[in-house]
């Protein structure tokens, strides 16, 4: 929809309905667009990481207590 706006828009700069300010605003509104879906994504994507994180947990967690049980098998519960 907002390209076909855009496109409206340029249509009506052809026909000189419109000035070249009002075109130049529509593409500054068109950009800030993108740069939002942009850095939704971006959000998007360090939330999901953060999540597979706190789901998953960090190696140095996952490393110590396999560590701590092989040597109390190896000591022979001593």
């Amino acid at each position: 929809l907002k390209k076909r706006i855009s496109d409206e828009n340029l249509l009506r700069y052809n026909g000189m309905l419109i000035g070249v300010f009002e075109l130049l605003a529509d593409a500054r509104s068109q950009i800030a667009s993108v740069n939002a879906a942009i850095e939704a994504q971006r959000d998007y994507w360090l939330a999901e990481s953060d999540l597979q994180m706190a789901l998953v947990g960090s190696p140095g967690m996952m490393a110590a207590p396999s560590a701590s049980s092989a040597s109390a098998e190896a000591a022979g519960g001593h």
